[in-house]
């Protein structure tokens, strides 16, 4: 057992010591307080053989030097006076040049009497009072500050109802360089496993990068009817005048326009290569306004996107033609950033989103779908790819069923056994959710016998697809 020495004085010393009485590991080490107010001793039951009471005035070195008879692992020193505090500190140094001396700092002595002592801490009451403070503030991260570096690497943030994190498996939320360690709910705690489920008003403990939480607590906040976020706040538009035809040109303007009027996006950015002089440029040139920008490149014969441009002008969504994806998927794969392809008959046909199920990323993807639909008014229709329906499947399906109430918007599952791609090719009034990943370069001739959806994405080349990469951000 350790020897501890404590100076109390005031009501903060009164609460800390109450703390320490009912505190199960007070048995472990033995205490010695010395206090000069006796009402600084909690009024409770405080017979414990290892904790014995000293009543004299401390600032007296030779009183303290009295006093103490034994070898002390640390001192702590709470008191409410400043000039008391400080002499208390001196004459303890005096006594001891090796305990350790912890202090309640309420007044900012860090400048005063920090000075080449190593065996000083001073806990800043200021800082940890108001932080606390902070954390009752509505949507502000609580961190953790007296637990491991206190510099944000542990942190609890609630869920609201509207998150795009409810009703996710913890498991298929994609996770770099953080980690939900705990889930809160209803005045119990869950460990989080892979099969969690988060719920609406859930507390998640989270641990990571301080940097990554950040963009992880914003994430969880994010209320629905926001996307292109959070890839970004606008819209990029490709126009290659070269490659493409008038009609697909005045297609493509025209879709991008709607879909900028339905979206929560801020800027649409209409990028033009190849310029040539036809009535339709001068189209394009008149369709700049305080919302709508355009940009014509004289120089670059091709597409020339990186991801630093996309991040530069905050681009969530990008809008091509179905020539212009298959021959850049490469450059927007690497962009991680979504691509709308148009298709053949204008985007106002378009009536219903479709999700043709794969359970590996449909999840991931759920609430970008679920945002998507409810802000362009589309219904959404759930199709499963093999007639074995497994657990995954049943808890996929149950996920966007909880979904659908929380976005008011009906999910339509359809466990008809069919192929789905073959009756979906016959319609012209869809918007096909893929996932942006390396499937969508399978060769044709070797996916056609597959059965992951994402690789067969070309049999519905004439339709709407919006491929959604994952969000790196988080």
């Amino acid at each position: 057992m350790k020897n501890i020495l404590i100076i109390a004085d005031g009501i903060l010393a009164k609460h800390f010591l109450e703390r320490l009485f009912n505190s199960k590991n007070n048995s472990l080490h033995n205490y010695t307080i010395i206090t000069y107010n006796d009402e600084t001793i909690p009024q409770m039951q405080t017979n414990f053989e290892n904790f014995s009471f000293l009543s004299f005035d401390p600032t007296s070195l030779a009183k303290l030097s009295k006093n103490i008879k034994q070898d002390y692992e640390k001192f702590l020193i709470i008191m409410d006076s400043e000039f008391d505090t400080k002499s208390v500190y001196e004459n303890l140094k005096k006594i001891s040049q090796k305990t350790e001396i912890d202090i309640m700092d309420q007044w900012g002595l860090e400048d005063e009497i920090t000075t080449n002592d190593f065996r000083l801490r001073l806990i800043d009451a200021r800082k940890i009072l108001s932080s606390r403070f902070m954390d009752f503030l509505p949507d502000v991260p609580v961190i953790a500050d007296n637990i491991g570096l206190g510099i944000g690497e542990i942190m609890e943030v609630k869920v609201p109802n509207g998150s795009s994190y409810v009703y996710r498996h913890v498991g298929n939320i994609r996770k770099k360089k953080w980690k939900i360690a705990m889930i809160y709910r209803s005045q119990d705690y869950i460990i989080a496993t892979p099969e969690t489920i988060i719920l609406p008003n859930d507390v998640l403990l989270i641990v990571g990068e301080p940097r990554v939480l950040e963009s992880v607590f914003r994430a969880v906040k994010k209320e629905p009817g926001q996307f292109p976020s959070p890839f970004g706040n606008n819209i990029y538009l490709i126009l290659d005048m070269k490659r493409m035809s008038q009609e697909r040109i005045n297609l493509l303007i025209k879709d991008a326009i709607l879909i900028h009027s339905k979206l929560n996006n801020k800027k649409l950015f209409i990028k033009v290569i190849n310029p040539t002089l036809t009535s339709i440029f001068s189209k394009i040139k008149k369709l700049a306004t305080k919302s709508i920008y355009v940009s014509i490149d004289y120089q670059n014969t091709d597409l020339n996107i990186t991801k630093a441009n996309m991040g530069e002008l905050d681009i969530g969504l990008i809008i091509t033609d179905t020539k212009t994806f298959n021959a850049k998927k490469q450059v927007f794969w690497t962009l991680k950033t979504p691509v709308l392809k148009i298709g053949e008959f204008g985007f106002a046909t378009v009536k219903s989103g479709v999700i043709v199920g794969n359970e590996d990323d449909a999840e991931h993807h759920s609430s970008v779908i679920m945002d998507c639909c409810k802000q362009l008014d589309f219904d959404i229709d759930f199709y499963h790819f093999d007639t074995k329906f497994s657990s995954n499947t049943d808890s996929l399906i149950e996920h966007f069923e909880n979904l659908s109430k929380l976005f008011n918007k009906k999910v339509n599952i359809i466990k008809d056994g069919q192929n789905p791609l073959l009756k979906l090719r016959k319609r012209d009034d869809i918007l096909q959710f893929i996932s942006l990943s390396q499937k969508i370069f399978e060769n044709r001739f070797l996916s056609i016998f597959s059965k992951d959806t994402d690789k067969l994405h070309y049999i519905l080349d004439k339709n709407y697809q919006l491929f959604i990469p994952q969000n790196d951000k988080i």
